[in-house]
Formats: structure tokens, C-alpha cells, sequence
């Protein structure tokens, strides 16, 4: 049987061209310039405004931190003395040198300077805090508190927190106010990881024993003297400890009584010896 060869069909391999990511940008670049350039123009855009902003940030710290030194050197350095004016600077101006109260009047302008025109920077927080010591030293307590408490509001969990109450409780130990004050000191010594808690502790020991809770008042301290005994609170803890408690001194012992000496025999005296008769 005669076989029919039939042809084989060649099979047609498609060309596959394997375009790069790039030749495609470019691709699309010739096909959409307009697009492009406009995507280009918002990227850049967008960059402009976050450098803008970061340096405004910038910028803004930096200013706040600057008014917020010159406070806290009002507040907590001594004034400068005034230098001596020799012949030669007779007709310059002389530096004025400010009173204590003058200083700290001074600080607080410039504390609520930076919290009015930068609300929103680090330098703020700090500015908060130490605004509320101003006012205390200049004896508006009522200002000082809402100082303290607004931070307290604001910043709960931050480093300044404890001394925060701290400084309530001692408004509120000048207003008369023992309870409120308690409640201030127990808050602080409950806070882990505090470093103000030996000093809540030692205080509100203090506080019970003046309004006469004795008792309460020595458990507090001798707790604080073993917790503490390293710091100087703890110290001061173990001395009010003593002093309220003083050691018991053991019971003088019994007398014991004292041993009989045997009573001495008296002596029979010797017999005399015979006298011997004269020869």
C-alpha cells in the first residue's frame, strides 16, 4: 500500500521582544509628555512642601527653646553682679541689674511666650512645668496650680508628671489642705519607676504624723527606711522611725543571789601547854 508523505507544517515562532522597565518609562514618556511632566511637577512639588514644613518645625524649635533658656536662666541663676565702672565708662550706659522678684515676673512673660506663639513645640512642655515654679516663687498659688494641673492633663506619663503633683501637694499643705495633699503624695508614691517616690513617701509619712496619725505614720516610714535605705529620704525615714519609736531596752535580769560563803568555824583555841612545875 503506497504511502502519502505528507509535508510537515513549519511551525511559525513568534518574535518576543522583552522590553525593559526603562525602555517601557520611556515608551510611555513619548506617548504622554504632558502626563509625565505633570506627575514630575506634583512630586516636587510635594518635596518643596515637606522641606518647608520640617524647616518651619525646625526653625520653630529653635526659637522656643532660645526664649525658653533665657526664662529658665531668670529663674534659676543668681543674679549678675554689677561690674565696676571705671573713668572711661562713666558716660556708658550701666547694665540694670533686676531684683529677685523682678527676674521671675520677667521669666514668666517669656514662659508664656512660648507657650502662646509655640504651643506645639518640646520647648512648651518644659515651659509649662517651670512656669508653674515661677508663679509659685512669686506666691500666686492659684496660677501655679493651674500650671501644674494642666500639665498633669496634658502630659501624663511624662518625667515632669511626678514632681508635678509633688509641687501640688505642697500648694495644697499651704492652703491647709492635708487630704488633698495625701492624695497628691499617695499618687506619686504609687507610680512605678518614679524617681520622686522615696520623697512622696517620706512627705506623706509627714503629713499623718502631724495631723497625729502616729501609727500610720511610723508604718509609713519604717516601710520607706527598707525600701529606700540607700537615699537620702530612706535615711531621713529610718531617723523619724527611731525617733518615734524608739528601741525597748531589754529587762534588767533578775538578781541572782549571791552564794553563801560558807559561815567560818571559829577556831577552839589552842589548850595552853602545861606549865611546867618549878624544880
Amino acid at each position: 500500500m503506497p504511502y502519502k508523505i505528507r509535508p510537515q507544517k513549519q511551525n511559525e515562532t513568534a518574535s518576543i521582544q522583552i522590553m525593559s522597565k526603562s525602555e517601557k518609562m520611556l515608551e510611555a514618556m513619548a506617548q504622554n509628555p504632558q502626563r509625565v511632566w505633570g506627575g514630575i511637577a506634583i512630586i516636587l512639588l510635594i518635596g518643596a512642601i515637606i522641606f518647608t514644613m520640617q524647616y518651619m518645625n525646625r526653625h520653630e524649635e529653635e526659637s522656643a527653646w532660645a526664649i525658653e533658656g533665657e526664662a529658665s536662666k531668670l529663674l534659676n541663676e543668681p543674679a549678675p553682679l554689677p561690674k565696676p565702672i571705671t573713668e572711661e565708662e562713666e558716660d556708658a550706659a550701666i547694665v540694670e541689674v533686676l531684683s529677685e522678684t523682678e527676674r521671675f515676673e520677667k521669666a514668666a512673660k517669656l514662659y508664656e511666650e512660648v507657650l502662646t506663639k509655640h504651643a506645639s513645640s518640646d520647648a512648651a512642655v518644659v515651659s509649662l512645668f517651670e512656669s508653674g515654679i515661677v508663679y509659685e516663687k512669686l506666691e500666686m498659688n492659684d496660677k501655679a496650680e493651674t500650671q501644674f494641673l494642666a500639665f498633669i492633663q496634658k502630659h501624663p506619663n511624662h518625667r515632669l508628671t511626678g514632681l508635678s503633683h509633688l509641687k501640688l501637694a505642697y500648694l495644697y499643705q499651704k492652703k491647709g489642705d492635708n487630704a488633698a495633699a495625701i492624695d497628691r503624695l499617695r499618687t506619686v508614691y504609687e507610680i512605678p519607676e518614679n524617681d520622686s517616690r522615696d520623697q512622696a513617701g517620706f512627705e506623706w509619712a509627714r503629713v499623718l504624723e502631724s495631723d497625729g496619725k502616729t501609727d500610720e505614720a511610723k508604718a509609713l516610714y519604717e516601710k520607706l527606711s527598707e525600701e529606700f535605705s540607700e537615699t537620702p529620704w530612706g535615711t531621713e525615714a529610718k531617723a523619724r522611725f527611731i525617733l518615734l519609736a524608739p528601741p525597748t531596752e531589754p529587762a534588767a535580769d533578775a538578781e541572782t543571789p549571791k552564794e553563801e560563803k560558807p559561815m567560818a568555824t571559829e577556831e577552839k583555841p589552842k589548850p595552853l601547854p602545861e606549865e611546867i612545875p618549878d624544880e
